[in-house]
């Protein structure tokens, strides 16, 4: 990374010295799960954002659900932070604190066999992983994230919507129970029919209520392909007008869609739909024209057969060339994700869209849209827009060049707007604002 935001706070050491705080009694509880050493902390000390960077005190890789639970108790006697992190795949230091421990949960990565109709997984598990361990099965989660390197407990803690939302709404409306740590470190096993009031609060709350250690995953029957189409539109009316009708009838099992800038500075409407089948013969196989017809596409860029888990999984080359090239590393990534009522949609992308351009979209970057009937998301804390039937996660990827931070903030300046936008429509952030105000809590903010 090519400095840091200097729009930021930031930690370059140790807030303080656990031993100087916590009792070495306490500390030796945790054995070698509890490191301090330079290259532990650091390890944990930036997030994909890379724009903030704070150092902890340490970082704690669990062993056991026993052992969170351990350092939360002395955290919460002695007033240390104690952070979850996943993937570190927050944007604005979410899962960072300059000051105590960083529970890094990756190391909580087991995932479990699956049973006729579930799955129990560590909190760090990937999604990856876990399809690697249901899909031979012939089983799969009803709801994925796009994004397979996520954590299932990092995803859970912000609510979790992909393409088959429509369908089965949050990932979190797909959990049978969960092993949560509390803020007092009791560690509690909750469910829809076993402490349902902390069940519901730690769902979607980006870890206020608690630190997620295990869920118990509902499975289906996993079909054997999908079919993908990608739809091109001319105009943003059509384009939000056939996402809202697919989200109502439901022909397809993945729908979403997404807005790029073209190589001549242009927008493009692309809607990407799927339908899943386990095909034996032709005639098992998808009717691209019933599927396709009467909607108001402009034309058709693509249309192929994929098996299942390349198709779930059709992220990973592009996040590898990424890599390859340094930017997911390196650049800061100033995302925007929000959940706008139904009816609001046109307007306020139509108004993001007149602002926008390249570069304050950045190098791949691109608009966000994933619709989902209101009435599909039942975890009563994962945002929605409640007072319309329908909710669209509305999300802006932007990427600046490194060290660039003029231009940062200028992205960050309309991201707030944004917020304000979505906040005065009856909608909501969809996770940043949780997160905003736990960070003020405990005096990590930025200086903004």
């Amino acid at each position: 990374m090519t400095g840091l935001d200097p729009g930021a706070s930031h930690t370059a050491a140790p807030g303080s010295r656990l031993s100087e705080v916590v009792p070495p009694t306490e500390v030796a509880q945790l054995g070698d799960a509890l490191r301090t050493g330079a290259v532990d902390v650091a390890s944990v000390a930036g997030d994909f954002g890379n724009r903030v960077r704070r150092v902890p005190s340490a970082v704690l890789r669990p062993r056991t659900p026993a052992d969170i639970a351990t350092a939360v108790r002395f955290g919460a006697r002695l007033g240390i932070p104690v952070v979850p992190r996943g993937a570190g795949h927050a944007v604005d230091g979410q899962a960072q604190t300059g000051r105590g421990v960083v529970v890094d949960l990756t190391a909580s990565a087991d995932v479990g066999v699956p049973g006729s109709d579930r799955i129990s997984v560590g909190a760090g598990a990937r999604w990856g992983a876990v399809l690697d361990a249901t899909l031979p099965a012939g089983l799969v989660p009803p709801v994925l994230p796009d994004f397979l390197e996520l954590t299932v407990g990092g995803t859970i803690s912000a609510g979790g919507v992909g393409g088959a939302s429509h369908h089965h709404g949050s990932v979190s409306d797909n959990v049978l129970d969960l092993d949560v740590i509390t803020p007092s470190g009791d560690l509690v096993t909750c469910s829809p029919d076993r402490d349902r009031e902390l069940f519901d609060r730690v769902r979607g709350t980006q870890g206020e209520h608690g630190i997620i250690a295990r869920a118990t995953l509902r499975l289906t029957a996993a079909p054997a392909s999908a079919r993908r189409y990608l739809l091109r539109y001319a105009d943003l009316a059509a384009f939000v007008a056939d996402q809202r009708r697919l989200a109502a009838e439901g022909r397809f099992a993945h729908v979403l869609g997404q807005i790029v800038f073209d190589a001549t500075g242009r927008l493009s409407f692309f809607l990407e739909t799927a339908a899943t089948f386990t095909a034996s013969s032709a005639a098992d196989e998808p009717d691209d024209e019933a599927l396709l017809r009467d909607l108001r596409l402009q034309g058709i860029e693509a249309i192929q057969t994929l098996g299942l888990r390349d198709f779930l999984g059709r992220l990973a080359p592009l996040t590898a060339q990424l890599r390859a090239t340094g930017s997911w590393q390196a650049d800061p990534h100033p995302r925007c994700n929000v959940m706008l009522p139904g009816d609001a949609v046109e307007a306020i992308a139509g108004d993001v869209l007149a602002g926008l351009t390249p570069e304050l979209l950045g190098p791949g970057g691109s608009i966000l849209f994933i619709p989902i009937p209101s009435a599909r998301i039942a975890a009563p804390n994962v945002p929605k827009a409640a007072a319309d039937p329908l909710t669209v996660l509305f999300g802006i990827q932007r990427t600046a060049p490194a060290g660039e931070w003029d231009l940062v903030a200028r992205m960050r300046a309309a991201n707030s707007a944004l917020y304000a936008a979505a906040e005065a429509a009856g909608g909501t952030g969809y996770t940043a604002l949780s997160a905003y105000h736990r960070i003020r809590a405990r005096g990590d903010h930025d200086d903004e």
